[in-house]
């Protein structure tokens, strides 16, 4: 899957998801916006509630991406940071045939 889709989608989940959120709690909409830590708004449920969102996204695409695993969970930086981290991380899933 091309990196510019996966962030397509990732930008997508994230405005869509933005709807149910209010004003102090949403999200920057864009290919660089920060999405857990400090600068994010989201707190761990915030996040696992996004990471949803974004399996979901990417099924309606035919594609079968889990994000919160022991994979994710383990790496020494998380890939949830923000999106660019999670793009690359959810290509390398693509590319290894995780999808």
């Amino acid at each position: 899957m091309e990196k510019q889709r996966i962030v397509e989608i990732v930008v997508r989940a994230i405005e869509t998801a933005n709807l149910g959120r209010t004003a102090e709690q949403q999200l920057e909409a864009k290919p660089t916006a920060a999405l857990f830590g400090a600068p994010s708004p989201l707190d761990s449920l915030g996040l696992v509630g996004l990471l949803i969102d974004i399996e979901e996204a990417f099924q309606l695409e035919g594609h079968s991406v889990v994000l919160s695993d022991e994979r994710a969970m383990s790496q020494r930086h998380s890939p949830f940071r923000d999106v660019p981290s999670l793009t690359a991380y959810i290509e390398k899933l693509t590319s290894a045939g995780g999808a």
